[in-house]
């Protein structure tokens, strides 16, 4: 679980969100991030679960696993 103090320490995981080509509002990872790591931290079933998703250093699980399938086709035609 990331814990973000400032701005720009959550830079890598704003990044991650930024290039991910399945919209522009939060994802539900990132809106468990956004909303409940504050509150998780002293929670351990909780924690356990945020770690999972979110790493300390602001990684995203499901970019890493995913890596081809996350991430905008530049060359990708958008139809709407």
């Amino acid at each position: 679980m990331a814990y973000f103090s400032n701005g720009s320490e959550g830079t890598v995981f704003d990044d991650q969100c930024g290039r991910c080509k399945y919209g522009e509002l939060a994802c539900p990872i990132a809106f468990a991030q956004m909303n409940w790591n504050y509150e998780a931290c002293n929670v351990p079933v909780a924690r356990e679960i945020l770690d999972s998703l979110v790493k300390d250093d602001g990684t995203c699980t499901m970019h890493e696993e995913f890596k081809e399938d996350f991430f905008k086709d530049p060359d990708q035609m958008k139809l709407f």
